[in-house]
């Protein structure tokens, strides 16, 4: 069985401890960036409006994807830069984008109750990790408990 088999034969409650630890790892690569970066500016191409990116949105989103609700007008506040993005007017590094993504895209899975495939979160989060398959299959362990515990 591939990793993707094997992560979608997970019950949904185990999937989603594994969205929300592979999510902590994209915020941390997130954070790194931001903090080296500082303030994060592009320009709306349709106005020509200039936008900074919140560097917090993201820890926000993962907060309310915790906590399976919107806590902080997350989905409002992710409209521009998604849409940014999308118009590429904005764009992060490889990894960092696709991190930034992953936390978006688990904050509308279980915050928002928002239908999305859930091997795409671990795909874009895992983009943030060194060896991904060994990131995933700590997770897997992680969720299932130490051997012996079934």
């Amino acid at each position: 069985m591939n990793a993707a088999d094997a992560f979608l034969a997970l019950p949904p409650g185990d999937q989603r401890r594994i969205h929300l630890a592979l999510c902590r790892d994209a915020l941390a690569v997130w954070m790194a960036y931001v903090a080296a970066e500082g303030p994060i500016r592009y320009n709306d191409s349709i106005v020509g409006m200039l936008h900074e990116v919140e560097p917090g949105l993201p820890a926000d989103a993962l907060r309310s994807a915790e906590a399976g609700a919107d806590l902080a007008d997350v989905d409002v506040r992710y409209r521009e830069p998604i849409t940014a993005l999308q118009d590429d007017d904005l764009s992060f590094p490889g990894p960092v984008g696709l991190g930034y993504y992953a936390l978006y895209n688990c904050f509308q899975r279980y915050a928002c109750g928002a239908s999305i495939d859930p091997w795409i979160i671990v795909q874009q989060a895992l983009a943030c990790t060194p060896d991904p398959a060994e990131r995933l299959a700590r997770a897997v362990r992680d969720v299932n408990g130490p051997p012996g515990n079934g």
